[in-house]
């Protein structure tokens, strides 16, 4: 579980992740030694997955970012597995998760334009479509909130 000193470090690590342990020791007031064991604790426990760079798609050449919500079916364990085995590996998708309600999957696709985007949903429903049953897009105009939930706790 965490502590206040804990929550005081992820609040500061949330800002900038790549603040030294000094920084982070000096902002917070916990000493140096605490500030690393804790943040080591905390990604041993995996409360802290990774530390990583939030890239903006449209300034590096993908103004089309998309998320695409897939319904699934005559699903084997083996075609749930080369399905996930594609997702993970093609480019092109940055982010793919398993879903309850309605949906069974959503990624987000990032593409360089238009055709790029079809590309690569053609070649899914090409490889796939023994198991896609339906599938929705929306994609995003502008991103209003995107946070990684340290104010919950």
């Amino acid at each position: 579980m965490l502590d206040k000193k804990d929550k005081k470090i992820l609040k500061v690590l949330d800002k900038n992740a790549r603040m030294s342990v000094a920084e982070v020791s000096r902002k917070t007031g916990i000493q140096r030694d605490s500030v690393l064991y804790r943040i080591n604790r905390m990604k041993k426990n995996k409360v802290v997955r990774f530390f990583h760079t939030t890239l903006n798609p449209e300034a590096i050449g993908f103004p089309v970012y998309t998320f695409v919500n897939f319904v699934l079916f005559n699903l084997t364990e083996e075609s749930e597995k080369k399905f996930l085995a594609f997702l993970k590996a093609h480019p092109n998708i940055v982010y793919a998760a398993k879903t309850t309600g309605k949906w069974d999957f959503t990624i987000s696709i990032a593409a360089k334009d238009l055709k790029d985007f079809d590309r690569v949903i053609s070649e899914l429903r090409m490889k796939f479509s023994k198991i896609i049953k339906d599938y929705e897009t929306a994609s995003i105009i502008e991103e209003y909130k995107y946070d990684y939930m340290v104010d919950l706790i």
